[in-house]
């Protein structure tokens, strides 16, 4: 049995809706994958799971005040369920044998070392997510994913003003997590 002609030409147009929307969003939605995943790879995945979700809540969000915030949230949601997956998965992981030709596409040292720096940012950043989780998502969209304060305004639902001072709070806040040196006006 088929749809109607209509069911189908109104799927057809939220379908339409839906991709022009992502389409326009896609790369700003990565960036935010990415300051949290740190791996292209993973933020993708992460990323196309959310718009899977997206997609069968196009309607809600098409009609909600927000659509942005909402999709925000949604993708928030399947970032930290790739998370859970991951560890998951990773409990129930055998490693099979020591054969070097297994492990010649392995994390280097180099690849190590070059996360180093990132390690202290990442414990800051988890920390202060579990006190402030606002002030960690304006940090995170502002300083790690390069938006201005009007699209974290939008990204959040939150005025252009609270997302400014939430973005200086949460600085502020990371600077005493991590332990950083007072920084002075200079001398003069």
């Amino acid at each position: 049995m088929t749809d109607s002609p209509e069911k189908e030409a109104r799927q057809s147009e939220l379908d339409q809706a839906f991709t022009a929307f992502f389409v326009q969003h896609k790369d700003d939605f990565l960036r935010v994958a990415m300051t949290r995943l740190r791996n292209l790879q993973d933020a993708d995945e992460a990323l196309m799971d959310a718009a899977i979700q997206m997609h069968r809540k196009w309607i809600r969000i098409e009609a909600h005040s927000n659509p942005i915030a909402l999709a925000y949230t949604i993708l928030n949601a399947k970032i930290t369920d790739f998370y859970r997956r991951r560890a998951r998965h990773a409990e129930r992981e055998i490693p099979v044998g020591t054969d070097s030709a297994a492990y010649s596409s392995a994390v280097t040292v180099d690849d190590i070392l070059a996360l180093r720096g990132y390690e202290p940012l990442d414990h800051a950043l988890a920390e202060l997510q579990m006190r402030a989780p606002k002030q960690a998502d304006c940090v995170r969209l502002h300083y790690l994913s390069g938006m201005t304060f009007e699209e974290i305004a939008e990204y959040l639902n939150i005025t252009r003003g609270a997302a400014k001072s939430n973005t200086h709070l949460g600085r502020k806040k990371l600077h005493d997590l991590m332990d950083l040196p007072e920084t002075g006006k200079g001398d003069s």
